[in-house]
């Protein structure tokens, strides 16, 4: 079933693309000199904004009083391979969980991972697929994502404003995909987006194929008409470590995923777009044994009201997401095994703009909703069926007078969560032989909280800006923790009394102080320099683990998903920024934290806790040459001390830090491509990749890729 998906999303997607390409290429050669005007004034402006890891609020990359991070579609492609965990990695307070033989992709922010902790989203739309059963299953979202898709990659680090803050504790990522005008050159109306890369060391290659048109929508010339249109394929093998040995477990996948934008403007008032995007992959999960095939389906809807009058600025989003997971191998106790991850949401939101005299007053509001169900077949194992409905009001009034600045935020959250207590096998009871299990019981359980926050910023030069935030932010149980049928769960049965009906929502109350600087023209005509350093510290309460507790009705101590006694304190230092004078850049970032996780029950066995190094930085300088159109660039990763969770601390393994170096360049040879290329791992450093996983870590095998040679090509045209 997966295939005919794959090959029917393959067939429309690249039809789409040869159609949009044979439009390009009829293009009328009168446009052609202004193109090459239009590029190379592109060329030859600074690339600050495209290389700098920046703000995730718009305009200014680093006016956002707020711990945030972006990553552009430059650094993606060309300095870090397509890899989306060094991107996230190279942001301040970001990481990732990583295992060889798992492709999804789960964020850390702060220590913070799994569960809908951090709102981990493509394109707005929340990713909340995981799989709890078998060793290779994990507690942690996971996303699936193309990077050769991508945009940019946005990071929020403690509480989240609008509807993307719904229920996330500890932050967000956002990965955006590309749109019309990634694809077009500037003052074109159609065009072809086209990078491929390949590379040593079993690094594969990968390619992608884009199309946009960009048409009137109505005869008479008014309004307008976009259509992006791509596709992506990818072919991973089994790489070796710094000592030519291959990594335990082989991380060989195949991932093939497509997306079609349409975005409809007939004025300056009233915008439109539609948006639909599919990924599909198969890979051998060595660790736990099973072959998995993963189907991820993503349709969006997005208006905007932008009359020009500043008490509008209207916004209604709303979106369907499917993740299908099939166990496709033969053996073992989870064959065949199916399950089906459903969300869908929509949310609307206004911002509202006034001034009086020296006083300037905007208002922001709005309301969300959010469905997150799963449905399993017989072999579901431990994942239970259950559905968790989200909703909530949010509304945030900034002030700002001069140098001062006050913003005060309150959101409601409300939370409905229902599931199946547990499962009758044939001929067990009342449930009959020869068909399938039988669902017990269902219960439901009900929640809300209200939670503000306040931020104060002080600007007393035009270049530095101070801000202080105190807030208050909210989880709440997912139907995998409250619903937990126990264990392996072989059979799918389950028993309802690992169920825990009691879990009440994780809260957390942090404060974030910081400051920003936006220097222009500092040591010469022309440069930039940009700077964010922080402090955080968070306060959570009925934090949820993997835990043995007992219970008056129980008859024994039983292990579900329980909410500890207590404090759990996370608190850090995040620095972040860069100086960029054209010819010469450097980029820099730095983490200093304390974030562990408790641990649980048989920690580390199945149940990663996201135990991140207390400290690791990235530092990327380079030069721009022949009129900035070559690049040439190097990288230091540093990732501190490590430690694989493993039962306790006393049987936990520790991992030395390790100090990577990588090269990369680039060389825009004309108007419409540019050659490129990176070394990752230069010195054939050994390593064990930090937070790889359980599995990876215990047979003995360093993790870490070895040196690379990586080669690519984008254009176009």
């Amino acid at each position: 079933m997966l295939m005919r998906s794959r090959r029917r999303h393959i067939v429309s997607a690249t039809a789409m693309a040869v159609v949009m390409a044979g439009a390009s290429a009829s293009v009328s050669l009168a446009q052609e000199s202004g193109e090459r005007t239009a590029d190379r004034a592109f060329a030859q402006s600074t690339l600050l904004q495209r290389l700098l890891i920046t703000d995730a609020g718009g305009g200014d990359p680093y006016a956002r009083p707020a711990p945030a991070s972006r990553v552009e579609r430059e650094a993606i492609t060309e300095r870090f391979g397509g890899d989306a965990n060094q991107v996230l990695r190279s942001a301040a307070g970001t990481f990732t969980r990583n295992p060889s033989d798992q492709p999804g992709l789960t964020v850390n922010v702060r220590g913070l991972q799994g569960m809908g902790r951090v709102n981990t989203m493509i394109d707005g739309v929340p990713q909340t697929f995981r799989n709890l059963s078998g060793h290779g299953g994990t507690f942690d979202d996971l996303a699936y994502v193309d990077p050769n898709l991508l945009t940019s990659v946005d990071v929020v680090r403690g509480a989240v404003s609008g509807a993307e803050g719904m229920g996330a504790l500890g932050g967000s990522a956002n990965f955006r995909t590309i749109g019309i005008d990634d694809v077009l050159l500037p003052g074109r109306d159609y065009g072809v987006m086209n990078t491929w890369r390949g590379g040593s060391n079993h690094f594969g290659w990968s390619g992608m194929i884009a199309g946009g048109l960009r048409a009137p929508m109505f005869p008479n010339g008014e309004g307008t008409a976009n259509l992006v249109g791509a596709f992506s394929y990818t072919e991973k093998g089994h790489f070796e470590n710094g000592d030519s040995v291959a990594v335990p477990f082989d991380p060989t996948n195949k991932p093939g995923s497509g997306l079609l934008k349409m975005e409809l403007k007939p004025n300056d008032t009233h915008e439109l777009k539609l948006g639909g995007r599919w990924y599909d992959n198969a890979f051998h999960v060595q660790s736990a044994g099973y072959d998995w095939s993963i189907n991820n389906q993503t349709y969006t809807a997005n208006y905007a009201y932008t009359p020009g009058n500043p008490l509008w600025d209207l916004r209604v989003n709303a979106y369907l997401n499917t993740t299908e997971l099939d166990f496709d191998g033969v053996g073992g106790v989870f064959s065949d095994r199916n399950g089906v991850n459903k969300s869908a949401g929509v949310d609307i939101s206004n911002r509202s703009r006034t001034s009086f005299g020296e006083t300037d007053l905007e208002f922001y509001y709005g309301a969300a909703y959010s469905s997150d169900d799963y449905k399993g077949n017989d072999r579901r194992g431990a994942n239970p069926d259950g559905r968790l409905i989200k909703a909530g009001l949010f509304g945030e009034t900034s002030l700002t007078h001069g140098m001062l600045g006050l913003k005060g935020r309150l959101r409601y959250d409300r939370w409905q969560l229902s599931g199946v207590r547990g499962y009758t096998l044939p001929g067990v009871g009342t449930c009959p032989p020869g068909g399938g299990n039988c669902p017990g019981e269902t219960a439901s359980r009900s929640g809300d909280e209200w939670n503000p926050s306040v931020t104060a910023t002080l600007r007393p030069l035009d270049w530095m800006e101070f801000y202080a935030t105190y807030a208050h932010t909210y989880r709440a149980p997912t139907a995998s923790e409250m619903f937990y049928p126990g264990g392996h769960n072989f059979s799918g049965g389950g028993s309802p009394i690992e169920n825990n009906l009691d879990l009440v929502a994780e809260t957390m109350r942090g404060i974030d102080i910081g400051v920003n600087v936006t220097a222009n023209d500092l040591l010469i005509a022309g440069d930039a320099f940009r700077l964010k350093a922080g402090y955080f510290r968070n306060r959570i309460e009925n934090f949820i683990t993997y835990g043995r507790e007992q219970k008056p009705s129980d008859p024994r101590p039983m292990v579900r998903w329980i909410n500890l006694p207590g404090t759990t304190t996370m608190s850090g230092f995040e620095l972040e920024g860069g100086y960029d004078a054209g010819f010469l850049y450097a980029n820099f970032s730095l983490t200093i934290a304390d974030t562990e996780q408790p641990l649980p029950y048989f920690a580390g066995v199945g149940n990663d806790v996201g135990r991140l190094p207390d400290d690791f930085a990235t530092i990327d300088v380079g030069t721009r040459l022949f009129d900035q159109r070559l690049t040439l660039g190097g990288r230091m990763r540093y990732v501190g001390d490590s430690v694989q969770v493993f039962f306790d601390d006393a049987n936990s393994l520790h991992f030395p830090d390790y100090v990577l170096f990588d090269a990369y360049g680039s060389w825009q040879f004309n108007e419409n491509a540019k050659l490129f290329f990176s070394v990752e791992n230069i010195a054939d450093k050994s390593y064990m990749n930090a937070m790889g996983g359980f599995a990876d870590s215990y047979k003995g095998v360093n993790t870490g890729r070895g040196r690379t040679f990586i080669v690519g090509a984008t254009a176009r045209f």
